[in-house]
């Protein structure tokens, strides 16, 4: 009989003054403004990996990949993929359910080029993404960040 796990997964990160490109479940967004981070602030897929660390009691993503010098501007494509090769060893992931929280930009456009990114990167099918407005409230930073929710299922190999 399987075993199964669960993992949640939630990062948060603040538009930047510079500009920088958008990225989001390693997708170039079109947008004027990018997220302040030591990486290149893919909220989305930081979300997804804290996730999938949880699925294997890895601890969090800052414990492979923390904040410095060393990792400035570091493509989350590679934090990702370095995550889940650990994980795969003895999981495998069967879906990823995902909510990306932001009020600006519109993302809904950009939607299936995220999906698509992402079932290329962790070799999934069965990847949901929601996006959803703040409401124009100032909850999880309001207009001024973007943040995600992640959570994943898994079984031992």
């Amino acid at each position: 009989m399987k075993d199964y796990r669960i993992g949640l997964g939630f990062d948060v990160h603040r538009f930047s003054k510079k500009r920088r490109p958008l990225i989001l479940g390693g997708a170039k967004i079109s947008n004027s403004f990018g997220l302040e981070a030591v990486s290149d602030g893919d909220v989305l897929l930081h979300a997804i990996s804290d996730a999938l660390c949880g699925i294997a009691s890895l601890g969090d993503i800052g414990d492979y990949f923390p904040p410095s010098k060393k990792y400035a501007g570091i493509d989350s494509k590679i934090i990702a993929r370095f995550i889940l090769a650990k994980v795969t060893k003895k999981f495998k992931i069967t879906n990823i359910d995902v909510i990306i929280a932001a009020q600006i930009p519109k993302l809904a456009p950009h939607k299936r080029r995220i999906l698509k990114s992402l079932q290329s990167l962790f070799k999934v099918r069965d990847i949901n993404v929601k996006i959803k407005s703040k409401e124009g409230l100032d909850i999880l930073g309001g207009r001024n960040a973007i943040s995600c929710f992640a959570i994943a299922l898994a079984k031992t190999c």
